[in-house]
């Protein structure tokens, strides 16, 4: 889970303790979004000794919820680099260190390649206050006044990411997206290339990184992920 991204620090400057442990695996299933077959690692539903399952935090259909984030069809590099970001300490967050640490590199490809192939399921957001005209200027524009450059310019037009650094925003899960957002402002995470997102994060309010996460949450999914089987071949030869 993804609270302790949230959670105070001390004067140490170390995360407070957030009570974590293993949760019930949910059972094993070898279909995935739409009931498309595919053969899942293990650690997906199952989880492997004291580790527990991805699925038990993340979803069956690593949809997410609040502020634990959506994996599926996510690009495979970026969940890549967030586990070993995991593992070192790069990226701080205790129960995804603690479950990244005992990975090994297969794991790893396995489980990055898995969520990569998977749908991006729908995403119903929850009631929100959110200035979504604020969030979407931002997105679209940025607001050079403070010298905050427009999220597309780096996530790509409709939020769909670009490359292993920058991943998609649309359709994810809001509090997710603006509880890293609340921890870049805040300096409790740093693993954006050059420091991007701790210098964005740092200019704008918590109202604004508010607003621009439910707007950037609530653009369509990317068509090329809805449906990742769809089309693989074209069984009647037509274009």
């Amino acid at each position: 889970m993804y609270l302790s991204d949230l959670a105070p620090w001390t004067e140490s400057g170390s995360l407070d303790t957030v009570a974590s442990g293993p949760v019930a695996p949910l059972p094993p299933s070898s279909l995935n979004v739409g009931g498309v077959p595919q053969d899942a690692p293990a650690l997906v539903h199952s989880g492997r000794g004291s580790v527990w399952s991805c699925a038990s935090c993340h979803g069956d259909q690593g949809e997410g919820a609040g502020i634990t984030p959506r994996l599926a069809g996510l690009p495979q590099d970026y969940l890549t680099k967030q586990l070993h970001d995991f593992a070192s300490g790069e990226r701080l967050n205790e129960s995804m260190h603690y479950v990244a640490s005992k990975l090994q590199q297969k794991d790893i490809t396995e489980l990055a390649a898995y969520y990569a192939s998977m749908p991006i399921p729908e995403l119903t957001l929850p009631p929100s206050d959110a200035d979504l005209a604020r969030g979407r200027n931002l997105f679209e524009n940025g607001d050079w006044k403070q010298n905050v450059p427009a999220c597309i310019s780096c996530h790509g037009s409709q939020g769909e990411g670009v490359g292993a650094a920058f991943p998609p925003l649309a359709a994810q899960q809001p509090e997710y997206l603006f509880s890293q957002l609340a921890a870049w402002k805040g300096g409790h995470r740093h693993n954006s290339p050059q420091d991007l997102m701790d210098d964005i994060a740092s200019r704008l309010s918590y109202e604004d990184l508010y607003a621009v996460s439910y707007y950037a949450a609530s653009l369509p999914r990317s068509e090329r992920n809805v449906r990742v089987s769809a089309n693989l071949e074209d069984t009647d030869g037509t274009e």
